[in-house]
């Protein structure tokens, strides 16, 4: 079968990479003969992070002002696969206020990617909505947009509860709605010993027990940043860990890790990693660390699906479902907690003296640490079983997915 797929890809973003990444796995093992043609902000970066032997991908464009070589590819496949991921969202909106659906003459993502679903549905092309996550939507143009091009679509799912709930509340009335677990759960880690050489190539000797970080801008802040480092260097020192922090998206993330990592209370234990391309290489380093501090939601997704428990910060209502789905609610911290400059008025019971004087929010974060640190085990094994179903779940929407263009295929010819 033949599958277009659109979705946020080639914006060096490794959450959107392993969502791309965990969808052709999984077709692949119930469609052997399945050729992809994936819409792409970078087609040759799409074309050579997601190449293996045998596998037929071809990466288009995505512009909308030359329309016929999308029209094209929509001849010729069975399936319009529009997602995973959160691209439906207008969660800046504080910036940008009105201007999000339309920005220095160009479509924002809202319109554009629900035009791509339109186009297939006026050209007859059936069109399933992949593990899709929603919201928050603030103007009545986007949750209309919503409402008919989901309404339209042969298959629509969600990637949690609340962004179905939304879907409902705006009026989606697809035939067929379903909650899904994100593909990026069933991704199969990359090799040990290829996260020990990348780890070896940024400092981190061999053998060294490590904390990953995950951290991202948000909204031009950078209170919950101070905070973010404060309570990582009183964790480090208390649990006697280096720092590894991680950029998952190739062009925002570096300048923050690195500025984190250059705080002088680290003493030499932070480390910084170039961007990785391979979502599985990431998904092996994250596998090989005590715990997790993620606030980019793939970050999260790829630990706890290499069965390392997260401390969450909570700054959307993607992140805040995660911590949900995977039983890690009570070792989430919300972002403007973060923010907040007030102090504690007492310290933490672990490690007093060198959490003394942090911030509250900051000295809430370290708490969520230590008590992850202190309980491990424990947290690894209810995090297994919480992602086992999910895991098996990813691959039933692969299996609906070729269902839907195989129906399709057969009633074309």
């Amino acid at each position: 079968m033949n599958y277009l797929i659109s979705g946020y890809y080639g914006e060096k973003n490794a959450g959107d990479e392993a969502i791309l990444a965990g969808i052709l796995q999984e077709i692949e093992r119930r469609d052997v003969d399945a050729r992809f043609a994936v819409l792409s902000f970078d087609p040759a970066d799409t074309e050579r992070r997601h190449y293996s032997p045998g596998r037929d991908l071809r990466a288009l464009p995505t512009s909308l002002r030359s329309p016929s070589p999308l029209r094209a590819a929509m001849k010729q496949a069975d399936l319009l696969i529009s997602g995973g991921g959160s691209f439906l969202h207008e969660a800046d909106f504080e910036l940008h206020g009105r201007s999000f659906l339309l920005r220095g003459g160009k479509l924002r993502p809202i319109p554009y990617f629900l035009t791509v679903v339109l186009m297939a549905r006026t050209a007859g092309l059936p069109v399933m909505w992949y593990a899709q996550g929603l919201g928050p939507l603030h103007t009545r143009l986007a949750r209309r947009l919503v409402a008919r091009a989901g309404s339209v679509s042969q298959v629509v799912t969600w990637r949690d509860k609340e962004s179905a709930a939304l879907a409902y509340e705006v009026g989606v009335r697809a035939a067929v709605q379903l909650v899904v677990p994100d593909p990026a759960y069933v991704l199969i880690s990359g090799s040990a010993l290829d996260a020990r050489e990348t780890l070896a190539a940024a400092g981190l000797a061999a053998m060294r027990r490590y904390l990953a970080v995950c951290p991202r801008a948000w909204l031009g802040r950078s209170g919950y940043l101070e905070n973010l480092g404060a309570a990582l260097e009183a964790a480090a020192a208390s649990l006697d860990l280096d720092i590894l922090l991680l950029p998952f998206h190739e062009l925002h993330d570096p300048p923050v890790c690195e500025n984190l990592a250059a705080r002088p209370g680290f003493a030499g234990r932070a480390h910084t990693l170039p961007p990785v391309e391979s979502p599985a290489l990431l998904a092996a380093i994250l596998g090989s660390a005590e715990l997790v501090v993620a606030m980019r939601l793939h970050g999260g997704i790829l630990s706890a699906s290499a069965g390392t428990p997260a401390v969450v910060i909570d700054y959307d209502p993607k992140t805040k479902a995660f911590a949900k789905q995977t039983g890690q609610t009570s070792w989430a911290i919300d972002v403007d907690d973060l923010e907040d400059p007030a102090r504690a008025d007492t310290a933490p019971g672990h490690g007093g003296s060198i959490a003394a004087g942090l911030a509250a929010g900051a000295q809430r974060l370290y708490a969520a640490i230590m008590d992850t640190a202190s309980k491990l085990e424990d947290r690894r094994a209810a995090l297994a079983t919480a992602v086992a179903p999910l895991r098996a779940e990813a691959g039933r929407t692969a299996q609906l997915a070729v269902q839907l263009a195989s129906q399709w295929g057969t009633a074309a010819t």
